[in-house]
């Protein structure tokens, strides 16, 4: 018996579906990632911040700390643009993902009416064959 191009389909769209649920969860831990060292970028230099202007040590002598600083912002600026980056790519499996799912859906809906098409003809049929046996049975019982 031949499968129906349907169900292949169908189970098809589930497996895309599920790769593209797969990846939003690794882009989702990308983005988390990149948040977090981004915080952590942030809270070294709001911590060594208020440790340069609370002590009179260090604001005597701000040539360390502003080439510390100096130093620092290529890395504020790479852990920021990681967390654009990663905001995009989970947006993308965010659009994937729904994509995959309508297009599942829509292919379930498609294979439901399929199934109520074949069922109402099927019934047709037996109907048709039980009026068929009637009428011979009628006939042999007029003879």
């Amino acid at each position: 018996m031949a499968r129906d191009p349907l169900l292949v389909l169908s189970r098809l769209r589930r497996i895309a579906l599920d790769a593209a649920r797969r990846s939003l969860a690794d882009r989702l831990g990308e983005q988390d990632a990149a948040l977090a060292r981004s915080a952590d970028v942030a809270a070294t230099l709001t911590r060594e911040t208020a440790a340069q202007a609370s002590s009179p040590e260090l604001a005597a002598a701000p040539d360390p700390y502003a080439r510390w600083l100096h130093r620092m912002q290529p890395v504020r600026q790479d852990a920021d643009m990681a967390v654009r980056t990663a905001t995009a790519a989970t947006n993308d499996a965010r659009r994937s993902v729904s994509m995959a799912l309508g297009d599942s859906k829509a292919l379930d809906a498609l294979l439901a009416h399929a199934q109520e098409r074949r069922a109402a003809l099927d019934a047709r049929r037996q109907q048709a064959a039980l009026d068929e046996a009637a009428a011979r049975r009628r006939e042999t019982s007029n003879k």
